[in-house]
């Protein structure tokens, strides 16, 4: 038997290792892309179809839109005391509030903890509190609503478009959202709200055509 019969040589082993190391890398992207268009498909799911049926049923109960400032939860109805934030009061305001208001005991569709179709979809992100219990809360914990990403979901009621909104966004750095317009000027949803997701680069897009934010509404390109 010659050397050769006995084992591989340094340069097969060099070239096994090489394949793996290549088909590992294939794999970790393949991996990585899956992870991404889940996180991405959920947080469509959410902003597109889950909290705008929600909203649309609370509309219908109460013949308003849910409010999106403590100003305006305040006014909405005698089931909720006087809400004032301890620390942060500007920043993601408007998903405390909104998740107050779909909170509401007299509401017939409340969120519960589980309901929502992302992983993770409430957090204290910012770590400030109510000055009390609102109705239909478990804690004075001042809890956003988060997308699939861990950013804070911007609801914008019509009253407040031409504003600009703080969130805190996936990498716990305070970003500013506005209402997006149409390449006429005037305002998507007019009427109604906007629901928009800053999506995975964490900030919101100049260009929100070709960007990766994620909204309830189609958007229309300038050209």
């Amino acid at each position: 038997m010659n050397k050769r019969d006995q084992g591989f040589t340094l340069i097969e082993v060099l070239v096994v290792v090489s394949i793996l190391g290549v088909l590992m890398g294939l794999v970790s992207v393949l991996v990585l892309r899956s992870a991404s268009h889940q996180k991405k498909s959920m947080s469509e799911n959410l902003v597109k179809t889950f909290l705008p049926n929600s909203i649309e049923r609370y509309k219908s109960e109460f013949r308003r839109l849910p409010p999106s400032t403590i100003a305006e939860l305040n006014k909405a109805g005698s089931r909720w005391k006087s809400l004032a934030l301890t620390d942060n009061n500007a920043v993601n305001e408007s998903a405390e509030c909104l998740l107050v208001a779909l909170r509401h005991p007299d509401f017939s569709a409340p969120l519960g903890d589980g309901d929502l179709p992302v992983e993770q979809p409430y957090a204290n992100v910012d770590e400030d509190s109510w000055n009390s219990i609102p109705d239909g809360s478990s804690s004075d914990a001042a809890t956003e609503l988060l997308d699939a990403y861990g950013n804070t979901i911007v609801y914008i009621n019509k009253n407040r478009y031409g504003e600009s909104f703080t969130i805190t966004n996936q990498n716990g750095e305070q970003v500013e959202v506005m209402a997006l317009k149409k390449p006429d000027g005037s305002w998507y949803n007019a009427s109604s709200y906007q629901l928009i997701s800053v999506g995975e680069n964490g900030i919101q897009d100049e260009d929100p055509s070709e960007g990766d934010d994620i909204v309830n509404f189609t958007i229309e390109s300038g050209e």
